[in-house]
């Protein structure tokens, strides 16, 4: 028996491969069902084969759209620089993707109210510790271990509006004095969008659609229309853990191991925290099938395997996150002057570490 704690993505995700490979398992979620949010959610494309091999990647196209080009702008709409992707993401609702996750798997094997933590289970069961950024089991092994904080504040949500035919299929990202507003297709007459801008001491926190709406006053009022065709806008802090910080620490103790947002959180300049989730189920159970190491082995070799891809897209979202939020008119027009003159194999590049495949597959 193998018990996860957690019912967000990294442990659906990871009951969903022990299901397919027939391997006994236990999920408890602490809330009362398994939802999320109406929010946008970023599939890069080294993702799809894992979910063809779960048997869901054709209903994971149909809940979103295909994204083939990226577009930084300016917020009165004047591009910057445009790319087109190599290998196409999707952006889907990620409410609707933890919906289809959970339909996939055996309800009798989920327990909802359920508040778990890695010591409630016996030394001889594995135990996935799924619970994402606020995991119990981190703080309790890693007290010492605190969360990064970004002094950022991200609003978010998903609108329903006719947009002009460029906006299809795209991920528009659209920065300006020190605030950031992206438009992503989401299927349809979908698109998700987020702004991002600097927490400020005393910052009243509003989900208010005239407060954000008079964010942009000056600017293109399409974003102004996008935040008021929007039903629910959620609100969050952007954290992480320094990857220099857990450099020397284990992802596990005895029977235990952390995956997903549990050991390795990300802000969302990458749009990869999923997909690293995804990652890390799809790998550890990969690296259990019939495997008769000790746990402590496959955990180590678990780490080995998925911390330099992991530590590189965490640093390198951070990196992104401070780059694109410049104090003084003087850095923010030096970062719009840098982006324009951006070749693509630049953009190549530092997309590319998201696309690397560090999972491990077994061999039949």
């Amino acid at each position: 028996m193998i018990n996860i704690i957690g019912g967000g993505i990294s442990g659906l995700s990871t009951a969903l491969a022990l299901q397919q490979n027939k391997l006994d398992y236990k999920l408890f979620e602490k809330d009362d069902e398994i939802t999320y949010a109406n929010v946008g959610l970023g599939i890069s494309h080294n993702i799809r084969p894992i979910l063809n091999e779960w048997n869901i990647l054709e209903r994971t196209k149909e809940l979103g759209a295909e994204i083939t080009h990226f577009h930084f702008g300016d917020c009165k709409l004047r591009y910057l620089k445009s790319f087109r992707l190599k290998q196409p993401a999707l952006c889907v609702n990620r409410k609707k993707f933890h919906q289809l996750l959970y339909q996939q798997l055996d309800h009798n094997k989920v327990v909802l109210s359920s508040v778990k933590s890695a010591k409630d289970f016996n030394p001889d069961e594995m135990v996935i510790c799924a619970e994402g950024i606020q995991s119990g089991f981190r703080q309790e092994l890693y007290p010492q271990l605190q969360l990064r904080k970004a002094n950022q504040i991200l609003w978010r949500g998903i609108s329903e509006i006719r947009l002009e035919n460029k906006f299809r299929n795209a991920y528009h990202d659209f920065i300006g004095s020190n605030i950031r507003f992206a438009i992503i297709h989401t299927g349809g007459n979908f698109y998700s969008w987020y702004i991002i801008r600097p927490l400020m001491p005393d910052m009243e926190i509003s989900v208010g659609k005239s407060t954000l709406k008079s964010f942009f006053e000056g600017d293109h009022p399409v974003i102004r229309s996008v935040i008021e065709h929007t039903e629910s806008i959620y609100t969050s802090d952007l954290m992480d853990i320094n990857p220099k910080r857990r450099k020397s620490l284990s992802w596990f103790n005895d029977n235990a191991l952390m995956i997903g947002d549990a050991i390795h959180p990300t802000t969302p300049n990458m749009a990869n925290g999923a997909c690293l989730a995804i990652e890390d189920a799809y790998t550890i159970v990969n690296m259990i099938i019939g495997n008769q190491q000790p746990l402590k082995d496959i955990f180590e070799l678990f780490q080995q395997r998925r911390k330099s891809k992991v530590d590189s897209v965490v640093s390198q979202s951070w990196w992104l996150g401070q780059l694109f939020h410049q104090h003084s008119s003087l850095m923010n027009s030096i970062v719009k002057m840098g982006i324009v003159s951006m070749p693509h194999f630049m953009f190549d590049s530092i997309y590319s570490n998201v696309l690397k495949d560090m999972t491990y597959k077994r061999i039949a």
